[in-house]
This record gives C-alpha cells, sequence and structure tokens, in this order.
C-alpha cells in the first residue's frame, strides 16, 4: 500500500502517514531525532550564536557566488536565502533546537508553504541544512487508520558535511568561537589544520629562495624541483622529524594533491624556465 499524505489537523503537524513512518522519519524521543547541534562556543548573552548566525549566513550567499555558473541564476535564491534566515532565527541560542512547523516558516519569510517546502529541499540538496522528520504514535488501533504522524521536522546545521569552501571561510571568521565536533570534514578536499598553515608558510618562504636571481639559487632550486618529496620536507624542515612526520601526513590527508600544492611544493622545470627567461 503506498504512503498517504493527509492534512494534519494541529497546525504544527506537517502531514500524517498513512502506512508507517517515511524516510529519515524517527520517533520523537529516537536518539537518531536529537539532531541538534550547537555549531559554537557558549558565551554571555549567546553573543557567540549570534555572531555565528550573521557569519554563516554571509557565508552562504559568499559560496553560493563562488559556485555560481557564468550566465546562471545563484544556485541559492532570495527565497532560499529567506527561508535559511527564518531557520536561523527560529534556532535556539543555547541548544540550537529547530523545529518550527512549515506554517511558521512561511509566516515568518512571507513564502507561500509550497515555495518554503521547494527552497528548503534546494537548501539541503547543496548540504546548507539538513532535517530529520519526527514522529508520535496516534494511537489508533491496528487497521483503524495511521499508526505514526509526523508531528515536526528537526533542522540541523552539519558541519561535516559542509562543502570545503564553507568549512574555511567559517573557521576563518569565526576562529575559536566555532565550536567543531569532529575532525573528518566531508567537502571537495582535505580540510586545512595547524600543521597545514605551517607547512603553507614555510612554503612561501622556500618559494621565495627559489625566485632568487643568483646563480646559487638557481642551482639549488632546479635540484629541489627534481627531488623527491621526502628531500623536500628535509630542505623545508631541517633536523626536526616530528615535523616533517606531521607534514608528511598533512600531504597524505588527501588522496590527490591539487594543482596548486603541486606548483607551490614542487615546481615542474618548464615552470622554472619560463621563470628564468622573465628574468
Amino acid at each position: 500500500m503506498p504512503i498517504q499524505r493527509l492534512t494534519a489537523k494541529n497546525p504544527t503537524d506537517f502531514t500524517a502517514v498513512a502506512a508507517g513512518p517515511s524516510r529519515r522519519s524517527y520517533d520523537i524521543d529516537d536518539v537518531r531525532a536529537q539532531v541538534f547541534t550547537v555549531c559554537w562556543t557558549a558565551s554571555e548573552k549567546n553573543a557567540n550564536f549570534f555572531r555565528f548566525r550573521d557569519v554563516y549566513r554571509d557565508t552562504v550567499a559568499a559560496y553560493s557566488q563562488h559556485i555560481r555558473e557564468a550566465g546562471k541564476t545563484l544556485p541559492i535564491s532570495s527565497n532560499a536565502d529567506r527561508v535559511l534566515q527564518a531557520l536561523l532565527r527560529k534556532m535556539d541560542a543555547k541548544t540550537a533546537r529547530c523545529d518550527p512547523s512549515l506554517d511558521t516558516i512561511a509566516a515568518t519569510c512571507g513564502l507561500s508553504r509550497r515555495t518554503v517546502v521547494r527552497q528548503l529541499e534546494s537548501l539541503r540538496s547543496l548540504k546548507i541544512i539538513d532535517w530529520v522528520r519526527r514522529t508520535v504514535k496516534t494511537g489508533n488501533a491496528k487497521g483503524e487508520g495511521p499508526q505514526r504522524q509526523q508531528t515536526s521536522n528537526a533542522y540541523f546545521i552539519n558541519l561535516m558535511s559542509l562543502p570545503i569552501e564553507m568549512i574555511r571561510t567559517l573557521r576563518q571568521r569565526l576562529g575559536d568561537k566555532l565550536r567543531e565536533v569532529g575532525k573528518a570534514l566531508a567537502g571537495s578536499g582535505p580540510v586545512p589544520n595547524r600543521m597545514a598553515i605551517k607547512a603553507e608558510r614555510l612554503t612561501k618562504s622556500l618559494v621565495g629562495t627559489w625566485n632568487g636571481s643568483s646563480a646559487t639559487q638557481q642551482i639549488g632550486r632546479r635540484a629541489l624541483a627534481s627531488a623527491t618529496s621526502t628531500d623536500i620536507a628535509a630542505h623545508m624542515y631541517g633536523a626536526d622529524l616530528h615535523a616533517r612526520r606531521e607534514h608528511e601526513e598533512m600531504l597524505a590527508l588527501s588522496p590527490s594533491t591539487s594543482a596548486s600544492a603541486i606548483l607551490a611544493l614542487y615546481p615542474g622545470s618548464s615552470l622554472l624556465r619560463r621563470k628564468d627567461r622573465g628574468r
């Protein structure tokens, strides 16, 4: 028997499910329905929450511009932004609880219920927000109607699934105000850590040495260009074996090294030749 969706009598109830809970639906007391995650460090008068809320919205807008294809509209529309703002305004500053009804969201952002549903799906597809359905027992006897009905959606922000570009921006702008619950973050690439930042600074210093104009420096940088990654790490860190090992572990975070990292750490001979000709 296919699932039938019925209009709930209570305005806070979105739908009633005639043939059992739908996908990703859990009893309101089920541990899997406890998805609210505090993404900010606690602070007096909830200052860090308000900071996170503002930065998150700005980061989403910047990410939308970043992934926009030429000649096409923004992937995160103005209506989607209004829905996101409504959710952030309804989010509890201490517990991150966010479970407004569709009617409440629609009234808050001034959009129709159908538009809200469409924009929620858009935000979820881009991993900006996520949610699970929460259900309660109806008390009906078996065969006398729906056994469960949906009572609310539990909305949350999952830092573990955010695009890597957004994570980097949030870390840069929030610093220790950002509370992360995990280390391994999914996204389009490895998330830079403190060791990676240190390696980047040393790399820039090393590249500055490669760009020197003296004959000795040119010979040295050509030798490094053909050296192994171990030799390059030894040149960067010297006798600091612990730093060298951490650097190698950092490079191993990703199955492949980005083009920019390859050019920065291991410039090819053709690149060096072009630099020499330009001097």
